[in-house]
């Protein structure tokens, strides 16, 4: 079993206690919900992610519509429909969530700026797959920018 196998039920657990202490949409829920959804996708379940996505993009929406996190996580959401093919559904997801974190990405904590690359990379997946080799190659140039300019500090 892969560690992301291994985790999903320890989130499902912690979603469990959250739910027992805090409201439906609590931001400490969304971000439960964030490494939940993560998790599923690197596990290679992005079926299992959506409704994991579209859950905490709903709390995001309602607390916290401007917070850089509410649009990681429509990138993610974007993210587990082209996991599924659903190019024409993920390309609006994937487009917004991208363009919302670069316009707040001096807002991002350093440890975070990883999520605009991320993003981005997301992009280029979708139009290598997706059979448009012109934005794919697009989105390859702002790949490279970005990426330069988030790197993580080193952990002490």
């Amino acid at each position: 079993m892969k560690a992301f196998d291994r985790a999903v039920p320890l989130y499902r657990e912690l979603l469990a206690a959250q739910s027992r202490k805090l409201t439906g949409d609590d931001p400490d829920r969304a971000n439960t919900l964030t490494s939940l959804g993560q998790c599923l996708l690197k596990a290679g379940k992005p079926a299992d992610a959506e409704p994991v996505f579209r859950e905490c993009l709903a709390i995001h929406d309602k607390k916290q519509p401007e917070d850089w996190r509410r649009f990681n996580t429509q990138s993610l959401l974007g993210g587990s429909l082209l996991g599924q093919q659903k190019y024409a559904e993920a390309e609006p997801l994937l487009l917004a969530g991208y363009e919302g974190l670069k316009q707040r990405e001096a807002k991002i904590d350093a440890y975070f700026k990883v999520r605009l690359p991320e993003a981005a990379e997301r992009l280029v997946q979708l139009y290598d797959t997706w059979g448009q080799k012109d934005k794919a190659d697009e989105w390859r140039k702002q790949l490279e920018q970005v990426k330069a300019a988030a790197k993580p500090p080193d952990k002490p």
